[in-house]
């Protein structure tokens, strides 16, 4: 039994040897020709694997009602539309004026802004405004817009006549009345006649005061105005406002005229001017400075 077992191993060592050396044969006489055999191609594509996520449900009793959050309250916004109020309360409609400077005044809502154009008017903080306007002579449509803060507006408009004032025509001057010449009386004529002499020109007695504008604004640099008049011979006539005054003494012939300068004069205010004598005789008038 030996004998055969020993002789199964040495004829497998002896079949084990032969197949190497026939593997061995094949590797030296069977290389690969690289330059004459096509390359391999790969698929070099990479294919993606759909495969469903899951996801483990949440035992119940985990998450309690009182754990979620509340739901949040926005605020809704709210859009006004509603337009300012805005009045015009001076000048009224239709009214007429003399001068091209005139004041607007008038009301509207706190912290709204009005404007005439492009120029736009102070407001104060209870809603009132005042704007001073330069108008063309005639008859002017003015319209007042005001914007709230979310740019809603409203218009109010009057109807303002500035008339040009007629410059007064100089009044003549009052000439005094020639008194008759006295006729020379006869003289006997050896007596040479005696020339007649001329009595001297009497003053009239009567008086009368008067006051009168020449211009009522001005544009100039410093800004004046004349007045003129009548009055008693000698007495003195004061002109006197707020930024000019002067003193006057009447001529002879009853008549006076005075040029005032008013340097101080802010532009656009109209202020009142006053005329009088010695004997309490009263005038008044208007003036602005429109530069």
């Amino acid at each position: 039994m030996r004998k055969w077992l020993a002789l199964l191993i040495g004829i497998s060592a002896i079949a084990v040897a032969g197949t190497a050396l026939a593997v061995a044969g094949s590797l030296e006489t069977d290389e690969p020709d690289f330059a004459t055999e096509e390359p391999v191609k790969v698929d070099t594509t990479i294919k993606e694997i759909e495969r469903p996520i899951e996801f483990e449900p949440i035992p119940k009793g985990m998450l309690a009602e009182d754990d979620l959050p509340e739901p949040v309250e926005r605020p809704v916004k709210t859009v006004d539309d509603t337009p300012p109020m805005v009045e015009i309360l001076h000048p009224e409609d239709g009214q007429v004026f003399t001068t091209h400077e005139i004041v607007f005044e008038g009301i509207t809502e706190p912290e709204a802004r009005v404007f005439f154009g492009d120029n736009e008017a102070e407001v104060g903080e209870d809603g009132s405004w005042r704007i001073v306007l330069h108008l063309d002579w005639g008859e002017n449509l003015v319209t007042a817009e005001a914007f709230d803060e979310h740019e809603n507006s409203a218009t109010d408009s009057v109807t303002v006549i500035a008339k040009e004032p007629e410059k007064p025509k100089p009044q003549p001057k009052e000439q005094p009345k020639e008194q008759p010449k006295e006729q020379p009386k006869e003289q006997p004529k050896e007596q040479p006649k005696e020339e007649p002499k001329e009595e001297p020109k009497e003053e009239p007695t009567e008086w009368k005061f008067s006051a009168h504008q020449l211009y009522g604004e001005c544009s100039e640099n410093p800004p004046y105005d004349v007045f003129w008049g009548t009055g008693k011979p000698g007495s003195r006539i004061v002109v006197e406002a707020e930024y000019g005054r002067k003193v006057i003494e009447v001529n002879d012939h009853g008549e006076w005229e005075a040029k005032v300068i008013f340097e101080e004069a802010p532009v656009g205010e109209v202020f009142v001017i006053h005329v009088a004598d010695e004997f309490g005789n009263l005038a008044e008038f208007k003036f602005v400075r429109t530069g």
